[in-house]
């Protein structure tokens, strides 16, 4: 069941796919709004009642499911709801973006009500281990609850491909997202400006509003070699892929979230066998540094540059570091492995 103003994201429909694929359930049903206001929570609300007489065995609540959480613990008919938390709220609100501060009425009110549906819940989802560690801290309840399924991606998009580069152009680094503190921008772009001089390395950034593109101009202002644009559709990303070298996924914000994440885009870079740079952060132990990825220091432009500099010299190396990261992503994080994480989820069947 999904209630969000984008309910295809990609955390919902790999969900949808893991739990198909895990053998579980005889048969899935999907509940997902149509509208993108809030006429999503009472077109949702109405379809969970419509369900009273049929009621699923279990439930499963992807993100982003805050709200709509109660509503399915009300309607389920005591039948057990899994909650994917994905990124707890107090974590979110208080630590992340401040928008309460620690200890205020509103962020205790937030934990204590997050708190509560979280332990009605059967089992609560988180994208790492180690969020589930934060979450099981921050709320005061048993790790056990909790279990990790990573995020995966769409593999009918994002697989090897046959790639054939220019010798002529200019060593591509490739950067894109929703810009969020903990992806660093401001890092990357100072990265950019100190490579500036070197007219055999360019940037290409996609993402970002009206603030991006300032920084990305003040960057450029200051040498920097960026190729910026706003908006990449979903279906194009490979073909963007096939134009770049090598591939940022971060995090390297150096953010409260940033040291719980492998970020979407890392899945699909490393889905794809492309050479992937991650911020390091307490799920980076999962790769080896110029082995399958290069692993960097959060929060340093420095150490971005040392990778691209490298990068850039060693094109053999490269090749090999996609290779071995494609073979990582299938055995942690493939459509086969959240199929197998979805299975030890504890549903509560009788």
């Amino acid at each position: 069941m999904t209630c969000y103003k984008h309910p295809d994201y990609v955390r919902a429909v790999s969900l949808r796919a893991a739990v198909r694929a895990s053998g579980v359930f005889d048969a899935v049903r999907v509940v997902k709004n149509r509208s993108r206001g809030i006429r999503r929570y009472l077109e949702v609300t109405r379809a969970l009642w419509r369900m009273r007489s049929d009621r699923p065995d279990a439930y499963l609540v992807t993100f982003r499911g805050y709200e709509i959480l109660p509503v399915v613990l009300a309607l389920s008919g005591g039948r057990p709801v899994i909650f994917d938390e994905f990124i707890n709220p107090v974590e979110w609100f208080v630590h992340e973006h401040a928008k309460f501060r620690p200890g205020s009425l509103p962020a205790r009110l937030l934990r204590a009500a997050f708190r509560r549906w979280s332990q009605r819940s059967a089992a609560v989802l988180t994208d790492t281990a180690s969020h589930a560690d934060l979450s099981a801290e921050l709320m005061a309840i048993p790790r056990e609850h909790y279990v990790p399924v990573p995020v995966g991606t769409d593999e009918g998009t994002f697989a090897p491909r046959v790639r054939s580069r220019a010798a002529s152009a200019p060593f591509t680094v490739l950067y894109y997202g929703s810009m969020l503190p903990l992806h660093g921008l401001e890092h990357v772009l100072e990265a950019a400006v100190r490579l500036g001089a070197r007219d055999d390395i360019a940037f290409r950034l996609v993402g970002g509003d009206d603030a991006t593109v300032a920084q990305i101009a003040d960057a450029v202002r200051r040498g920097a070699r960026i190729r910026h644009e706003l908006w990449v559709e979903y279906d194009r990303l490979p073909e963007l892929f096939d134009a770049c070298d090598l591939f940022l996924a971060g995090p390297f914000g150096d953010t409260y979230q940033s040291q719980f994440v492998v970020t979407g885009k890392a899945y699909q870079f490393l889905a794809s066998a492309l050479p992937t740079v991650v911020g390091e952060n307490r799920e980076s132990g999962a790769f080896a540094d110029r082995v399958d990825a290069l692993v960097v220091p959060q929060g340093s432009a420095a150490a971005l540059v040392s990778a691209v500099d490298w990068a850039a010299a060693h094109p053999a190396e490269l090749a090999a570091i996609g290779a071995a990261g494609r073979a990582l992503y299938g055995r942690e994080w493939s459509n086969a492995a959240l199929a197998a994480a979805v299975a030890r989820i504890p549903w509560g069947l009788a």
